[in-house]
């Protein structure tokens, strides 16, 4: 919130001088007043009872240009730490490491980037206002005082009162707002779930389980929405009474002492204004203790994920990454994924060892859970290692800056995801300053050119949120091409063409082997015929690499192989080492 701040304060204390401004006009109307009725009214001076309207309506003036100012301002710079808070929040998400997200509740994310910002936001606009009202205040109480210390010890009575209910107020409501704001985090996560497994709720016609789910959290909102609603209704009556109870209190005994001719009539006129400009402030105590404990909540909310350090880091000292064709080698490897809101889970990968040449075409098989994605996802430094080291072109992944790595390896996921925007600005993702021509050749590798110009606007098709306005296979056609324009030296594909048909895969896996140039292909796929396009096969069981060697060979010589593509079905037909 300070780093935020930085570079506003000039424009948050001009709001804050032109509220004081205000509030000084504000304060000195009263007894302008009172000496208007003393010396002219009552005395009959029509022309300085004239004067005296005259410097008031210009005091008017100047208050309406000093209020209008600090709203300007105060506006000026809530907006912009708002904004430059969102941004750094969004860019924190994105240094934090692929395994905070998994764990992560999408929907608490989505609460504080909205409703937490705004709850700052809205403090940092009302400051200078009760600034100037505290001011105001101050200068009040001073004035009443040294103009009738009996008058002004009625009028300020209930202050105290004010203040031990306001405090108390404050941690009633602090307490409640933070389970409010929790249980809206989690009602957005159940918004988000629904709404992105839609297919699957309407699929399974899941609507009524999803509305019971819906149904549960927003009773949870509802039940602390109610407990803010009853501190309010509880603290606020008083907090609203109170000004109206002093300046009962005020006529009644002001009436007194100018019967008693011990206060002039203007003063007492002067008395009532002054308590008439100090009611909104006091009345809205309470609004503002709301306010403030909501923004002191959300300020925590953030800095609890401001404070969380990434598990994948920048290197301290980090080095460029040498030139090379994109060999890859795992050195004694073990990796278990971190435990989060998992329970402590079992190393995945064993001591494991691997070497891919440069330009290599290499398939990863093994049974559901063998460590397949697990070995991906260290090598694109989505994770580290717990022991052992990455190298690629002979650098510990841990030493090169995260960009390099990320220019060099690129991962298609079986989870095709595409941005709500064109096809153009998708494909550009990983590289924006791709021409037309180099989109086209990547697109046309990845055999997605019948899939671009059927598209009603081409490359300018907007694909909706997820890219759900087309098919799996196309959609998984896209992300490779993604992945072809960006050059990478190791291409990964994590099951990236499941969803097409197996004679388009077929077609795709062997068009990108004899285009491969001098980058390295590693492809996870359960299709024997794709398999066998790859120049080895590396057969992973128990996070460890078990056996390698050409599709055909294993085959013939490993029944794990056999059985983890389905050769050794006794049902299939045909020769059982045929792709």
């Amino acid at each position: 919130m300070r780093d935020a701040m930085r570079g506003h304060w000039h424009v948050l204390l001009t709001s804050i001088a032109a509220a004081l401004v205000s509030s000084a006009a504000v304060a000195s109307v009263p007894l302008l007043v009172g000496d208007a009725v003393n010396q002219g009214l009552l005395d009959g001076h029509w022309g300085r009872f004239g004067t005296y309207v005259a410097v008031i309506a210009a005091l008017g003036l100047v208050q309406a240009l000093a209020s209008g100012g600090r709203r300007w301002w105060n506006g000026v710079a809530s907006r912009r730490v708002e904004s430059q808070l969102r941004r750094r929040f969004h860019d924190h998400l994105l240094y934090l490491d692929i395994g905070y997200h998994s764990d992560v509740n999408r929907g608490q994310l989505l609460s504080r980037v909205t409703s937490d910002l705004f709850q700052i936001q809205a403090v940092v606009s009302s400051a200078p206002y009760w600034v100037g009202s505290a001011a105001l205040a101050l200068g009040v109480a001073v004035v009443l005082v040294v103009t009738s210390p009996a008058l002004a010890g009625v009028a300020l009575v209930g202050l105290p009162l004010v203040a031990v209910t306001s405090q108390r107020f404050s941690k009633r409501v602090r307490e409640a707002i933070a389970d409010l704001q929790r249980q809206r985090g989690a009602l957005a996560g159940v918004v988000e779930e629904t709404v992105s497994g839609v297919r699957a709720v309407k699929g399974f016609g899941a609507e009524p389980v999803m509305q019971d789910r819906l149904d549960g959290s927003a009773d949870r909102v509802l039940a602390e929405a109610m407990r803010v609603v009853r501190s309010r209704a509880r603290y606020l009556p008083l907090l609203n009474t109170v000004p109206l109870l002093e300046l009962a209190a005020v006529n009644w005994f002001g009436a007194y002492l100018v019967l008693h001719h011990e206060l002039t009539v203007g003063m007492l006129v002067a008395f009532n204004a002054y308590l008439a400009a100090l009611t909104g402030p006091l009345q809205s105590i309470g609004a503002y203790v709301v306010m403030l404990q909501r923004a002191i909540v959300s300020a925590y909310r953030l800095s609890v994920i401001a404070e969380q350090q990434s598990a994948v880091p920048e290197p301290d000292r980090p080095v460029e990454l040498p030139p090379g064709p994109g060999a890859v080698h795992f050195e004694d490897v073990s990796f278990a994924y971190p435990s989060g809101r998992r329970s402590s889970m079992p190393r995945v990968l064993e001591h494991m060892d691997a070497t891919i040449a440069g330009g290599e075409v290499v398939a990863v098989v093994g049974a559901t859970g063998s460590g397949k994605t697990t070995i991906l996802s260290l090598l694109a430094r989505l994770y580290d290692p717990e022991e052992g080291t990455v190298r690629l072109d002979g650098a510990d992944l841990r030493r090169l800056p995260l960009s390099s790595v990320r220019q060099a390896v690129a991962v298609v996921f079986e989870e095709s995801f595409l941005f709500d925007d064109t096809i153009a600005a998708n494909l550009r993702v990983g590289r924006p300053e791709a021409d037309e021509g180099e989109m086209a050749a990547a697109i046309a590798l990845a055999q997605a050119d019948e899939v671009v110009a059927a598209l009603p606007e081409g490359l300018s098709t907007r694909v909706g949120e997820r890219g759900m306005s087309l098919s799996g296979g196309q959609r998984q056609r896209l992300a490779l091409a993604r992945a072809l324009l960006a050059e990478p030296r190791v291409l990964i594909l994590d099951d990236a063409t499941s969803a097409v048909d197996a004679p388009r895969e077929l077609q795709m896996v062997r068009a990108l082997a004899e285009a491969r140039s001098d980058r390295t292909t590693i492809i996870i796929s359960h299709r024997p015929a794709t398999i066998a396009v790859a120049d080895r096969v590396l057969l992973v069981e128990g996070g460890r690499i078990v056996d390698q060697g050409t599709h055909s060979s294993l085959c013939a010589t490993n029944p794990t192989y056999r059985h983890v593509l389905g050769l050794d079905d006794p049902d299939r037909r045909g020769p059982v080492c045929v792709a």
